[in-house]
């Protein structure tokens, strides 16, 4: 009560009320993170001792503020932390930007104590040296939190992040980087010691002073050498990794179709050090990295069910939207089993981003952009039972024919090559394996790759799949006779002009694998096997 207050500390309530108080935090929002300013200030003196689910936070939708105060109320009770005895009122800006998530809850929590005059500022100078994220638990503790590396990233030279144990192997990854001259990141596990710094009680360690080592999300992928039979197959992957085409394997049940989508990681190109930053960052955010030290340095396949929603493919959902799969397969492999079992909205919500190589999501909290550019690989078997063709199968054409059509036209015209696999024979699955084979088609398929990067420096196409349309014949060189050839074949066959295109930009990885610098006749040939020719286009 005020009447049992000395002068004494009234005045020492009423001071309070002058004082200035900053701190940064940092939030997530799809993939980005943001530095926040946490302010705060002491605007009246209470009649009696608060609770600390009283101070006002502005910038925090109410449900946010009030999960976060009491997260840091019942972890203030946990140490026996007094109730203010003072309004306290705490504005996060920038105030227009969502604000959801649990990586303010550490800041807040320490800028309430001093608001309070529980806890000495931080020197003005020092106020934007440091950034403060995690979540608190009820008993004091502070809990690692998604997207870390996100934040970190955002940091300026010479900034020292607190975060929580668990995150700053995560943190490290880039902080160790060009443009984090003289950072920091400091690991703490307990409310307490974070209170302790503030009070000059306790040191807190930098943990880039240390060797730091890193284990791979991505487990190795299946190697060809395990994958029996099914040399076509194993052709149309090779193609398909060497040109970045997306491809459709189509084929009795148990005869490698999955086995073989698990092995074409393998012979992609490596990852650039970029490129694992940047996969890092997406599997981080999206809260795919369950503990610290484990980086993204292996390209990733996404197996999906055919039970899978639109937005868990895609991505989406309410707040701020989430990254789906097809985010999660960036720079690596999407593999849809089943593809004909898909529903068609699903389908049809993957030709935005096969095209673009990006989906963009707009929700009334936030509009986020989120990069996928992959490698489709689809497989399904040739009919309802899986044994058309052969003398098990039982489906009728017409089952046959309505079973394929849940694969609309334009997912197909967005399926560079098609292969059919066969049953295996007996001595086909009695073969020894041979291991080692990813190892050498990953050698090839990188030379066809380089061929493709001195190909495209001067632009922004990526591979011979992602030439755009009207541009094809400029960078498909064919010698005069294959030219000849290629039209013969176009007329012969009455293919479309997107058809048309694709047999383009196979024939020219065809050759890159050839070592050609001109399309010839042969390339076409191959190319043609799995550009016009298939179950599917003969059904339809």
């Amino acid at each position: 009560m005020a009447g049992l207050r000395t002068k004494t500390r009234q005045a020492e309530l009423t001071d309070l009320l002058k004082r200035d108080h900053t701190l940064n935090g940092g939030i997530l929002i799809g993939l980005d993170g943001y530095i926040i300013e946490v302010q705060a200030r002491a605007v009246d003196v209470l009649k009696k001792q608060a609770t600390w689910d009283s101070p006002t936070i502005s910038g925090l939708t109410s449900d946010a503020a009030k999960e976060v105060k009491n997260r840091i109320k019942g972890s203030f009770a946990k140490l026996n932390i007094p109730g203010p005895e003072v309004e306290i009122l705490i504005n996060l800006a920038p105030a227009d930007m969502f604000k959801g998530g649990t990586w303010l809850d550490l800041p807040l929590a320490i800028i309430m104590l001093q608001a309070a005059g529980l806890l000495p500022d931080l020197a003005e100078h020092l106020e934007g040296e440091y950034v403060l994220m995690g979540e608190l638990g009820i008993h004091g503790e502070i809990r690692r939190v998604p997207g870390a590396l996100s934040l970190a990233y955002v940091t300026k030279p010479n900034q020292k992040l607190i975060v929580p144990s668990g995150n700053e192997k995560e943190c490290a990854l880039i902080l160790a980087k060009p443009g984090h001259e003289g950072c920091g990141v400091y690991p703490v596990g307990l409310l307490e010691h974070v209170i302790q710094f503030f009070q000059g009680k306790r040191n807190l360690e930098n943990a880039l002073t240390q060797a730091i080592t890193f284990d791979n999300h991505i487990p190795s992928a299946t190697d060809f050498g395990l994958v029996r039979g099914q040399t076509r197959a194993k052709r149309a992957a090779v193609i398909s990794a060497a040109g970045g085409h997306n491809l459709l394997m189509i084929g009795p049940p148990g005869e490698g179709k999955s086995m073989l989508a698990g092995a074409i990681p393998g012979i992609l190109p490596k990852l650039s050090n970029a490129e694992k930053v940047e996969l890092t960052r997406i599997y981080s955010a999206c809260g795919e990295l369950k503990q610290d030290g484990l980086a993204v340095t292996r390209r990733p396949v996404r197996s999906i069910h055919h039970t899978a929603t639109k937005i868990a493919v895609i991505g989406g959902g309410s707040g701020v939207p989430k990254a789906g799969e097809v985010t999660l397969a960036h720079h690596g492999v999407l593999f849809l089993d089943e593809i004909a079992e898909f529903s068609r909205d699903t389908l049809e919500s993957l030709r935005q981003p096969i095209e673009d190589g990006e989906v963009r999501i707009s929700r009334a909290t936030a509009k986020v952009t989120y990069p996928c550019r992959f490698t489709l690989i689809a497989a399904m078997n040739p009919c309802p039972c899986g044994y058309f063709g052969t003398d098990s199968c039982r489906c009728k054409e017409t089952d046959v024919k309505k079973y394929l059509s849940k694969i609309s036209g334009p997912i197909l015209d967005r399926i560079d090559l098609q292969v059919e696999l066969q049953a295996l024979s007996t001595k086909e699955r009695m073969a020894s394996a041979r291991p080692g084979e990813s190892a050498k088609l990953r050698k090839v398929v990188q030379d066809a790759r380089e061929k493709q990067l001195k190909r495209f420096e001067s632009t922004v196409i990526s591979c011979n799949a992602a030439i755009p349309g009207g541009e094809v014949f400029d960078y498909c060189e064919f010698s005069e006779p294959a030219t000849e050839h290629f039209t013969s074949i176009i007329d012969g066959n009455k293919v479309s002009t997107r058809s048309t295109t694709r047999l383009a930009k196979v024939s020219r990885t065809v050759a890159d694998l050839a070592k050609s610098k001109t399309v010839e006749k042969e390339h076409i040939d191959e190319a043609a096997s799995f550009v016009i020719g298939g179950l599917l286009r003969d059904l339809f």
